[in-house]
């Protein structure tokens, strides 16, 4: 007895009418109640699963108009470019120019991601910091790290009127310079600018350089005396003897 041929084309047909629609709906116009022949035949037309209400509707990637962000919702439901929705919240996270916090993203993709938020972070794929009494989720590259969380303090800063690093007459690309610019600065280029920076602030720049930079004010302290007093090393980050101490072998 011969099989029963299934044309990929009922499966085109419905979706086309329908727009999005679940597995039953699916196996119904194929004639089968087997879901896997149904995924085979979806396969060969390229089609994408929705990152909300738990993956159970399909269209096709030629039907779904994303938008810039790469989402695309039909009655409700949400399809994005990058497929289920933890990796749909890991890509926004480390792409994103100062992180966000669960209900930040949550705002964005009009779907609750605390869930997906925690399982990325205790599986290492992203960062998590509190500020603010929130926690933000960000890049696990130490670099791009940086950046959003500077980012982050700096617009902080902007919104509750105080403009932290007294960049005279800049504009907000110059501003985001700036926060890029120190991002990629080592340990010791990073104490010298934030000490630069509290020397123009004046009193109480120790204190405020550092919540805005994300240093200590010892540090930010640290660097202003190595310039006032004109005491760096030109051939060392770390002071000698800086540092963790050696771990003693038995």
């Amino acid at each position: 007895m011969r099989s029963k041929n299934y044309s990929p084309n009922k499966i085109r047909t419905i979706i086309n009418k329908k727009k999005i629609v679940t597995m039953p709906e699916l196996e119904m116009a194929l004639g089968t109640k087997v879901s896997m022949t149904v995924v085979r035949k979806l396969q060969k037309l390229s089609y994408c699963s929705s990152c909300s209400h738990r993956g159970k509707y399909y269209t096709l990637k030629e039907i779904a108009s994303f938008d810039e962000d790469g989402l695309w919702s039909f009655k409700s439901v949400l399809f994005s470019k990058y497929g289920t929705l933890i990796k749909t919240v890991k890509n926004f996270v480390i792409t994103s120019e100062r992180g966000y916090t669960s209900t930040e993203l949550m705002k964005k993709l009009s779907i609750e991601v605390k869930e997906p938020l925690l399982n990325l972070f205790r599986t290492k794929e992203v960062y998590r910091q509190k500020l603010s009494g929130h926690y933000v989720y960000c890049s696990n590259n130490p670099s791009i790290r940086r950046g959003q969380l500077l980012s982050r303090r700096h617009s902080e800063t902007v919104s509750s009127g105080t403009y932290g690093i007294p960049v005279s007459g800049s504009s907000t690309a110059q501003k985001k310079a700036v926060i890029l610019f120190f991002s990629h600065l080592n340990e010791k280029q990073r104490r010298l600018y934030a000490g630069l920076e509290s020397l123009k602030w004046g009193h109480g720049g120790d204190v405020a350089v550092a919540d805005l930079l994300g240093l200590s004010s010892q540090t930010v302290s640290r660097g202003r005396h190595e310039l006032e007093s004109s005491t760096i090393s030109l051939e060392r980050i770390r002071r000698v003897g800086a540092g963790r101490p050696a771990i003693k072998k038995n």
